[in-house]
């Protein structure tokens, strides 16, 4: 199990979440059922990234994996939402909860299909790179740990290195930041995406030096 923790990277990460927030308190450009659920879906993933930083810092590393996952698939689905889903989607994921509801939206695109379809929109291509290459080098992995499988098993005979607990962490950071980019799209608001770029050279510190695989071993 990891000996120590770098608290500093802790707090600084919370900083740049406050930051990213203060940024994006806008309302979206309309109220459409697919804008409002896109908006959500990506305030969901930046809250994720909030829990991914908690459960790492309180040493529930098996658990930060876990919504490490539920962040990238909130963000995924949220930019899916907004370029790809049909009308007949949106309602599912827009009506009022209740078991029939609920069983509709058990019936939406996977994560790779939601990807497939992404990869067909040109104005969604800056994201369909980054969420293609994020699934790509850690899906699998991120899947053993949803779903107890030998990932998570190993790692609690073998324990986990600090360079893998801060390396998803900063990893985190990344997708809120990317959350907040796609919030920015929503609001209609000309050069609020620019507005971001300041955090990614102020917290530098706090995100991936380059893009890099999710670390399993």
């Amino acid at each position: 199990m990891t000996s120590m923790i770098d608290h500093e990277l802790f707090q600084r990460s919370e900083l740049l979440i406050q930051n990213l927030l203060q940024t994006i308190n806008q309302p979206p450009f309309d109220r459409s059922s697919r804008v409002c659920a896109s908006g959500n879906l990506c305030q969901i993933s930046i809250e994720h990234s909030c829990g991914v930083r908690a459960l790492s810092e309180t040493r529930m590393f098996p658990s930060a994996f876990v919504v490490l996952r539920a962040q990238f698939e909130s963000l995924l689905r949220g930019v899916w939402v907004l370029y790809c889903a049909n009308d007949d989607e949106v309602l599912k994921l827009s009506a009022h909860l209740d078991p029939d509801s609920e069983q509709g939206a058990k019936n939406l695109a996977s994560p790779h299909d939601m990807l497939k379809a992404l990869g067909l929109v040109p104005n969604a291509k800056v994201p369909f790179d980054a969420l293609t290459e994020f699934k790509d080098s850690s899906w699998k992995a991120l899947n053993s740990f949803a779903h107890a499988g030998i990932h998570p098993l190993h790692r609690l005979v073998d324990g986990y290195p600090i360079e893998m607990v801060l390396a998803n962490v900063r990893m985190s950071n990344a997708l809120a930041l990317m959350a907040g980019m796609q919030y920015c799209v929503l609001t209609g608001i000309p050069g609020l995406q620019k507005e971001l770029t300041p955090l990614h050279e102020r917290f530098a510190d706090c995100l991936p030096d380059h893009r890099a695989p999710i670390r399993t071993n």
